[in-house]
């Protein structure tokens, strides 16, 4: 339990490329987290929800079922995703109210071109080379049914999960705000020098 503990929030023992390396590690298990969060909701949604809902824009028709789905899978994950990264990843303790603001505003940008924008353009790319609506079954999974917008979102979410980290390093987390045990072992106010033995 100790290790996992270790692992989870980090540690003084560790060296600067193993906080790194564990660093990534969070990173990618609470994006797991984060997806499974997003598809638990996407799929709920789906299935409580039975329209298309089909709508017409600049002469276009799609279908604003999936935009639905992928708004209230989005605010979901957007929430689980900031807890998860300020305590595992970045280790943060910076203010939750503007971290929390600028990490969602840094996942509209995310959300807009990638879950949405390029979304679409898949789904549109797989409608294109299939010739088959995005909404057919490519399989069944007892009364489930495993569609090819779902296989769409699925590759969508690896560009997504990078993106969002590199965004929260640039934008969100500042290096101020985080709990660097590095730094603080090699930083002279954390611990008494000779000299300041001596003059004692």
């Amino acid at each position: 339990m100790g290790l996992i503990k270790k692992i989870v929030f980090g540690d003084p023992s560790f060296t600067e490329s193993q906080e790194k390396k564990r660093k990534l590690f969070m990173y990618l298990v609470s994006g797991g987290l984060t997806t499974v969060a997003n598809w638990i909701v996407y799929i709920i949604f789906d299935i409580a929800v039975k329209s298309d809902m089909m709508v017409s824009l600049f002469g276009f028709e799609f279908s604003f079922k999936i935009a639905a789905k992928q708004i209230v899978g989005w605010i979901v994950a957007v929430i689980v995703a900031y807890f998860l990264n300020r305590i595992t990843v970045f280790r943060s303790k910076g203010k939750i109210f503007r971290e929390l603001i600028t990490f969602a505003g840094a996942r509209v940008l995310s959300f807009l071109v990638l879950e949405l924008g390029v979304m679409y353009l898949m789904v549109w790319a797989c409608e294109a080379i299939t010739g088959v609506p995005a909404s057919t079954p490519m399989t069944h999974i007892g009364s489930f049914a495993f569609t090819y917008d779902y296989l769409v979102k699925l590759i969508n979410c690896i560009f997504v999960i990078i993106a969002n980290y590199v965004l929260s390093k640039l934008m969100v987390f500042k290096k101020k705000d985080m709990v660097d045990y590095n730094a603080e072992e090699k930083n002279p106010e954390q611990a008494p020098s000779g000299k300041d033995k001596t003059d004692a």
